[in-house]
């Protein structure tokens, strides 16, 4: 039988427009870059849009509504589910009623509730100490127009940067949720290969850049508990991602960068990061 997405709801999207019903994006760039080989499954595609979502939703600040939903029954029927389809045999992180406390208090511990913590979740927080002083809201200015190129609009109660880890996992669900659609209906190959495109550009610019580091930094701060387990997970399905798109990942020894220099950015934007889910409060 095909995999298909849980009926139960996940916790709401940050991206406030988004439904889950895709259609296929126009190429914002120009003409649609050569396609991959072609994959005749879509429902591959549905489990990668599920693992992506499903993390996001781990990633989001710990409260009892959503962690009702990340140890439910049929979320963790169908992550085994994708899991199997994607990964093959891969371990799950062990979230139980009653390990939400643990779990709370190593996401605190880990992030921190100021504006950076010792394990960062922006990644604009992680990269090479001496760029540019541009590079970093560059950055920024690059994922908003990823966003905006596919309809997409962050919800104005979302309270996290356009660099926060979970709009990142939950772009990239988007974008394998496109996939699939462009596969059931069987839509022309230009596209396919220009979600395929986005998916990759995205992992190699983004996501696959920062998360190998943050992941493996994530994993020695939490040790012994479903966070680090999270962390690990995480990794295992980025790197294959990766992988199945032809990036070659960021390193997992990539630094922090300073402290003072991340307060100048917050100050230039206007924003204060908090805790992911938590209202942004501004500084100006």
């Amino acid at each position: 039988m095909a995999w298909a997405p849980p009926p139960a709801h996940p916790p709401r999207s940050v991206f406030g427009n988004y439904q889950p019903a895709p259609e296929p994006a126009p190429d914002p760039t120009g003409p649609a870059p050569a396609p991959l080989p072609p994959d005749p499954r879509p429902e591959l595609a549905l489990a990668r849009a599920f693992l992506y979502r499903y993390l996001a939703g781990a990633f989001e600040d710990p409260s009892p509504a959503g962690w009702e939903w990340l140890h439910a029954e049929a979320t963790r029927r169908d992550l085994a589910r994708a899991l199997s389809l994607v990964l093959g045999p891969s371990a799950e992180p062990e979230f139980t009623p009653g390990s939400f406390e643990t779990y709370r208090d190593a996401y605190v511990a880990a992030f921190g509730h100021a504006a950076r913590g010792p394990c960062p979740i922006n990644e604009i927080e992680y990269g090479d100490l001496k760029a540019d002083p541009l590079f970093q809201p560059h950055r920024l200015a690059d994922l908003a127009a990823f966003y905006r190129a596919f309809g997409l609009e962050v919800a104005d109660d979302a309270g996290e940067r356009h660099d926060h880890l979970c709009l990142e996992l939950e772009f990239m669900s988007v974008l394998a949720a496109k996939e699939a659609w462009a596969l059931e209906q069987q839509l022309d190959v230009q596209a396919l290969a220009v979600v395929r495109d986005a998916q990759r550009k995205f992992l190699r610019e983004h996501l696959g850049r920062w998360t190998p580091a943050f992941t493996r930094r994530l994993e020695r701060l939490a040790a012994d508990t479903p966070l680090a387990a999270l962390a690990r997970l995480t990794r295992h399905f980025l790197l294959a991602e990766c992988a199945r798109l032809g990036v070659t990942p960021g390193s997992e020894d990539l630094l922090l960068r300073p402290v003072d220099e991340a307060a100048a950015l917050c100050e230039s934007c206007g924003l204060s990061q908090s805790l992911p889910g938590a209202p942004v409060v501004a500084t100006g």
